[in-house]
């Protein structure tokens, strides 16, 4: 089953599709924009981007997949560290991730009779497009690596890593819940 790229916003179209998988494999959303600007620098249109890239695609593209998933499948949601450590450089974006984290706990209800767990992975800084600029100042690495425990920013295959296990046999008892994959960001 084909989901236009363009379900995040009927209003701006984005080219290509997603490809869900099939009915015995767990559906997972990652989709990302970074909206860097903090509360005076919002509009309605960066407003509705951001809640249409992380709140309204994600929510259809799990409705649209939940006649194809099985009983007993997972549902692995992406959120962020900033849905419940909002930045004053994103309160937008912090808010949209924030709905992730709601989505997960109302979709475990909804979905939990059918024996599919429905959690969500909080990522926190982790190298990635969305971040670049961030890394490109020698400051900013220094003062988040210094506020992270681990003392760097996170990969990708570290988040994978979490959403793996949730996906898999091994998390079949983890449902409503949000990990955060931060290194222990600002503990």
């Amino acid at each position: 089953m084909d989901i236009p790229a363009s379900t995040a916003s009927s209003s701006r179209r984005r080219p290509g599709t997603r490809r869900l998988l099939p009915a015995k494999r767990p559906t997972s959303d990652n989709a990302g924009n970074a909206g860097w600007g903090g509360l005076m620098d919002a509009t309605p249109d960066s407003w509705d981007e951001m809640f249409a890239v992380h709140a309204r695609a994600p929510f259809f593209l799990v409705q649209s997949a939940l006649s194809r998933l099985a009983d007993g499948g997972r549902v692995v949601n992406i959120s962020s560290a900033a849905a419940t450590r909002p930045m004053r450089a994103v309160p937008v974006y912090s808010m949209a991730k924030a709905s992730i984290n709601n989505l997960t706990h109302a979709l475990a209800m909804e979905l939990g009779p059918r024996g599919i767990t429905v959690n969500a992975v909080a990522p926190g800084w982790t190298r990635t497009d969305m971040n670049s600029a961030v890394r490109e100042s020698t400051d900013m690495v220094t003062a988040i690596e210094a506020d992270t425990s681990l003392g760097r920013f996170g990969e990708a295959a570290d988040i994978a890593a979490v959403v793996a296990f949730l996906a898999s046999e091994e998390g079949r008892w983890v449902t409503a819940q949000v990990i955060e994959a931060s290194g222990g960001y600002k503990l």
